[in-house]
């Protein structure tokens, strides 16, 4: 039995990716074309709804996390996939004070909110990494 890579991608994802680049290609292409992209008013509308969207897609990854944790049989799976379900949701929430205060740099304290979640997820990962290999060795 050869142990799958949890970085590989299924053709499926890669299909998914093609198609999510060339629709973003396509958009920048459309905005540029048609003289939106000077457009300062169409770009704040952009940013401001992408950071509502993004909000809400951290917290269904958090909803994910904190479902898959109930699954889990040991206590310490458990504990792992709250914990990574809180950080999910502390980026969503972050994403919407993005909207408010206009950039994810400023004020200071919300670059060091949003570095925090990033440190936390980069934690997660090698504790992922770490705890995948170990299963399959």
């Amino acid at each position: 039995m050869n142990p799958q890579s949890p970085l590989q991608l299924t053709k499926g994802a890669i299909l998914r990716l093609s198609l999510l680049f060339l629709a973003m290609f396509g958009f920048v292409l459309w905005l540029n074309q048609s003289g939106l992209w000077e457009n300062a008013q169409l770009l704040e509308t952009l940013y401001r709804q992408g950071n509502y969207i993004e909000a809400g897609l951290w917290s269904l990854f958090a909803l994910g996390f904190i479902i898959y944790s109930y699954k889990r049989d040991s206590l310490i799976a458990k504990r792992k996939n709250q914990i990574t379900s809180v950080i999910f949701l502390l980026f969503g929430l972050s994403d919407l004070v993005e909207v408010q205060t206009g950039a994810w740099w400023k004020p200071w304290w919300l670059f060091l909110w949003k570095a925090s979640c990033v440190l936390g997820f980069i934690v997660c990962f090698w504790d992922y990494l770490k705890n995948h290999r170990l299963k399959n060795h």
